[in-house]
């Protein structure tokens, strides 16, 4: 059940989102949940998952707007390195590039869904809504038929109507809007990729500032967009110096919050 049925404790989560040109533009999120474990929600809650219960120095890499045409290689590459990773899809990337999705699956990653075109959920009508995730859910279910369906709201844009629409679908089993802790605002001391891209910061320093980030916050999950080849080689660079510091990487299945969710929906009749 999409954003879980009854959310006992949800993460924060961070600040960022993404343009319509395959990149991210910041936007604040519509809801975020601290998660004090004393909600008792309704069936349909806006509230969003992110990883500040992890342990300390504990990640979990997410990869959206992709598949983009480096993607099968970050796939490759994180693999080799036994480093999982949540790809969020773009439906409409996706033509031409099966032996992508293929790989990351192959490699241990695991797909979810960011719908078809990127387009912002709150804005739209609820056939919309549910026509968005649909067409991107029919790749992922091929692949990935037996697992649990992940969804983050492009832009972070998420509300009780927009997850009140999928609910009222076959797709209610969906975990999410999954938000993210590390990796939303470029400033002085964080970093987001396509906002490094966009105004020409190297990837040397847009690595350097993702590491300074991720070394404040010390744990959570990670945005970056596999879209941009540049992000590869930004990831390529700044792995092995977190493996190095003593970070440890967690499928986001693993993160407390959608563990919780995920064991919510399994549990209803």
């Amino acid at each position: 059940m999409l954003l879980h049925r009854t959310l006992a404790t949800l993460a924060m989560l961070g600040l960022a989102v993404s343009t319509a040109l395959a990149g991210c533009a910041p936007s604040a999120p519509e809801d975020l949940d601290q998660g004090d474990g004393s909600s008792s929600d309704e069936l349909v809650t806006e509230r969003q998952l992110g990883g500040s219960e992890l342990p300390n120095k504990t990640l979990s890499l997410t990869f959206d707007d992709g598949p983009g045409p480096r993607t099968k290689e970050l796939a490759e590459f994180l693999g080799k390195e036994g480093v999982p990773a949540t790809f969020f899809i773009n439906g409409k990337n996706v033509p031409g590039r099966q032996m992508t999705l293929d790989a990351i699956v192959e490699q241990g990653h695991f797909l979810a869904n960011h719908t078809q075109h990127h387009l912002k959920l709150t804005a739209l009508a609820a056939t919309d809504v549910v026509r968005e995730v649909s067409e991107t859910h029919a790749f992922i279910e091929r692949l990935q038929p037996d697992l649990p369906f992940l969804i983050r709201a492009p832009y972070g844009a998420w509300n009780g109507r927009t997850a009140k629409a999928i609910n009222a679908t076959p797709m209610q089993a969906y975990i999410g809007s999954v938000y993210w802790d590390i990796g939303g605002e470029l400033t002085a001391t964080s970093a987001a990729d396509w906002d490094c891209w966009g105004k020409h910061v190297s990837v040397e320093r847009c690595g350097e500032l993702y590491l300074t980030e991720i070394r404040s916050q010390r744990r959570g999950i990670v945005l970056m967009h596999d879209v941009h080849g540049r992000t590869v080689d930004m990831m390529k660079q700044i792995l092995p110096v977190l493996k190095a510091e003593g970070y440890a990487f967690v499928p986001l299945l693993d993160v407390p919050a959608v563990k919780r969710a995920i064991a919510t929906e399994t549990s209803m009749p």
